[in-house]
C-alpha cells in the first residue's frame, strides 16, 4: 500500500506537524522524527497527532527506535516501526518489578466510580466526531438536492450573463485597448516567468563526501617483448619499445694534401740463370725500385728458357747438357705507385732492385708522370674533429624522446638505453675536398625506452587490491616501475603505486536516489550508505524546496576524503 513519508524537522513544532498530516494525500502518512525530538517528549501531542490523523481519515505511522517515543506510542494506540521497510505494529510496553514479584503486560488500573478513563474519552470523542460526520454528510446531501433544483435557473441566469458580460467585454476592450493588450502581455510573462521560476530555474548541486582510505600498493611483476607472452593475470606485461634517432655534426677545415696526377708508365728487364728447365715468375704488383722510387708490374708475367744453346753456360760437368745453367730474360711493363713528374726517370742499367729474386734494368724511361696538388681529409683532420664533437647529456635526450609521447603513456624511466653509432666522415679520409662545402663528421644517437600498457597495470593493481565487492577504488596515482631489470628471459621489476579506495557510490546512484525528493528525505537516504559522511544541498534559488526531478539539472560533486 501507498504511503507518505513526512521528515520532521527540530525546529517544527505540533501545529506544524498536524498541518503536514493534514497535506499528505495517501491514508498512510509515516512520521520521521528527528534525532533531537522535543515534540515528541509530550503525551499530549502524541495524543494530539493520533486525533488529527483520526480526522484526516489517515493512520499514523511513527519510523522510530526511541524508547521514550515508543512508550508515549503504546499509551495513544499508535502504530510504530523501525524502518520504513518494516511492518508497523500497535506496541506494548513492560514495567520492570522488583525482584521476585512476577511481570504483567498492559496492565489497567480499573477507574474510581465516576472516573473517565482515557479509552472511555476517546471513545466519546469518537462517537461525537462521528455524530458530526453524519450531520455533516446530511446536510451535504440536501444541499446537493437543492442544488439541482437551482442548477437550471443559475444556467438560464448564466447564459444571459454571459451575453451581457462579452458585450460589456468587448465595448469596455475598445474603449481601453491598450490598457487591456498591456495586461494580457503582462499575464503572459507572470505565466512565463512561472515557468521558468518552478520548471526550468530549479537546479542544485549535491556535495557528498565519502570517506576514504589510503593505501600503498606493491608487486612484483615480470615483462615481455613478444605480446603473445603477455599474461595480465599472471603480473606478466608486453613492453612496447619507442625509439628516436638523433644525428650529431661537426664541420672542420682539411689539411691533408694529395697529389692527384698521372703516373709515369715504362718497362723492365728481368733477367736470372736457372738450369734450362727453370721458369722466371713475376706476379703482378711486384715492386721494383731505383732511389726510392718504386713501380709495381701491371700484370703477372712467367718467362723460360728459349732452347737457344748460346744462352747458357758449361758447368763443372760440360759432357752433360742437363747440368748447364742457361739465362733467361725478358720484359715487364710497370706503372709508378703514385703521381708525380719525380718519377719520370731516364733508362738506367744499374741501382734497380726487385721482389722477384730477378736481376732488373730499365732500357728505355720512364715517362708520363705529372703533379696536381688536391686538399684532402687527412686521419688528424678527424681526429682533431672528434675532439671538438659534443653529444649532449642523456637527459636531454630523455627528455626529447619522452616529448614524442601521450601525456598519459606509462613509461619505465630506468629501461631508456643509449647507443651511439660509428663516427662518419664526410668526404672519407684520404677524399678530395670540393667546392666550398665544409667537410664534416657525424654520429647516430639511438635513444630508447619501455611502455606498458597502463590500462592493463591498473586492472592489475584492482585485482590485486582484493578490496570487498561493495569498495573500489576513487583515486590511483601514476604507478611505476621499480628496478627494471633484463634477465636470461626476460625483464623483471616491482610495480608501486599509492591508491584511496572507499565504498561505491557513483554520481549516478545520488541522482537516482535524490530526484523528485525533499531536501530533507534525499539527506536521510544517502546517510543511510555506509561510508557516506555529510551531505550538502546547494540549491539555485531560494524558493526551491525540493531535487528537481530531470537529472540534468542534479549536479553531483563526491568530495573524496582520504582517511589513514
Amino acid at each position: 500500500m501507498n504511503k507518505d513519508v513526512v521528515y520532521i524537522e527540530p525546529e517544527d513544532d505540533i501545529t506544524d506537524i498536524i498541518t503536514k498530516i493534514e497535506n499528505t494525500k495517501e491514508k498512510i502518512v509515516a512520521l520521521v522524527p528527528p534525532k533531537k525530538a522535543g515534540v515528541f517528549r509530550s503525551v499530549v501531542n502524541i495524543k494530539l497527532i493520533a486525533k488529527a490523523g483520526f480526522a484526516s481519515d489517515k493512520t499514523v505511522v511513527l519510523v522510530t527506535t526511541d524508547p521514550s517515543i515508543i512508550k508515549l506510542a503504546a499509551a495513544t494506540k499508535i502504530p510504530v516501526t523501525k524502518n520504513l521497510q518494516t511492518a508497523p505494529t500497535v506496541p506494548t510496553f513492560l514495567e520492570d518489578k522488583e525482584e521476585g514479584e512476577t511481570v504483567k503486560e498492559d496492565v489497567v488500573e480499573e477507574p474510581e466510580e465516576g472516573e473517565k478513563t482515557e479509552e472511555t474519552e476517546e471513545k466519546e470523542e469518537e462517537k461525537e466526531e462521528k455524530e458530526e460526520k453524519e450531520d455533516s454528510e446530511k446536510s451535504e446531501k440536501d444541499l446537493k438536492e437543492k442544488g439541482k433544483e437551482k442548477l437550471s435557473e443559475a444556467k438560464e441566469k448564466g447564459k444571459e450573463a454571459a451575453k451581457n458580460v462579452k458585450k460589456f467585454s468587448l465595448a469596455w476592450f475598445k474603449a481601453h485597448k491598450p490598457l487591456a493588450i498591456g495586461g494580457i502581455i503582462g499575464a503572459i510573462l507572470l505565466i512565463l516567468f512561472l515557468v521558468w521560476a518552478f520548471v526550468i530555474a530549479p537546479a542544485v548541486t549535491i556535495t557528498v563526501k565519502v570517506r576514504t582510505t589510503a593505501s600503498n600498493f606493491s608487486k612484483n611483476a615480470t615483462f615481455t617483448r613478444t605480446l603473445a607472452d603477455e599474461n595480465v593475470d599472471a603480473g606478466k606485461f608486453y613492453l612496447e619499445e619507442k625509439k628516436i634517432e638523433n644525428e650529431v655534426k661537426v664541420e672542420f677545415d682539411a689539411t691533408g694534401k694529395k697529389n692527384i696526377g698521372e703516373k709515369a708508365k715504362g718497362s723492365v728487364v728481368i733477367e736470372a740463370y736457372f738450369v734450362k728447365e727453370g721458369i722466371i715468375s713475376v706476379n703482378a704488383g711486384d715492386k721494383f725500385t731505383i732511389n726510392e722510387l718504386v713501380y709495381t708490374a701491371d700484370e703477372a708475367t712467367s718467362l723460360s728458357w728459349d732452347g737457344t744453346i748460346s744462352k747458357c753456360e758449361a758447368g763443372s760437368n760440360t759432357a752433360n747438357i742437363s747440368n748447364m745453367s742457361c739465362r733467361i730474360s725478358g720484359r715487364v711493363n710497370v706503372t709508378a705507385s703514385e703521381p708525380g713528374e719525380k718519377y719520370n726517370i731516364a733508362a738506367s742499367s744499374a741501382g734497380w732492385k726487385s721482389t722477384a729474386n730477378v736481376l732488373v734494368y730499365s732500357d728505355v724511361a720512364m715517362a708520363g708522370g705529372t703533379d696536381n696538388l688536391v686538399t684532402v681529409v687527412s686521419e688528424d683532420d678527424v681526429k682533431a674533429a672528434k675532439e671538438k664533437l659534443t653529444t649532449g647529456s642523456e637527459e636531454e635526450y630523455k627528455k626529447k624522446l619522452l616529448d614524442t609521447l601521450e601525456d598519459d603513456a606509462f613509461v619505465i624511466d630506468t629501461s631508456f638505453k643509449q647507443t651511439m653509432g660509428d663516427v662518419v666522415s664526410t668526404p672519407a679520409v684520404g677524399e678530395q675536398v670540393s667546392g666550398t662545402d665544409k667537410p664534416s663528421i657525424t654520429v647516430k644517437i639511438t635513444d630508447t625506452i619501455f611502455l606498458i600498457d597502463k590500462t592493463k597495470v591498473e586492472e592489475f593493481i584492482g585485482k590485486e587490491a582484493q578490496l570487498a565487492d561493495n569498495f573500489k577504488i576513487y583515486k590511483m596515482n601514476d604507478p611505476f616501475v621499480e628496478n627494471f631489470t633484463e634477465t636470461d628471459g626476460g625483464f623483471t621489476g616491482k610495480i608501486k603505486t599509492s591508491y584511496t579506495s572507499g565504498p561505491k557510490v557513483t554520481e549516478n546512484d545520488v541522482v537516482e536516489i535524490a530526484k523528485g525528493k525533499g531536501f530533507g528525505e534525499v539527506q536521510h537516504d544517502l546517510k543511510d550508505i555506509n561510508g557516506i559522511g555529510s551531505v550538502t544541498i546547494d540549491k539555485s534559488y531560494p524558493w526551491v524546496s525540493s531535487v528537481p526531478g530531470d537529472p540534468n539539472k542534479i549536479t553531483v560533486i563526491l568530495d573524496i576524503n582520504a582517511e589513514e
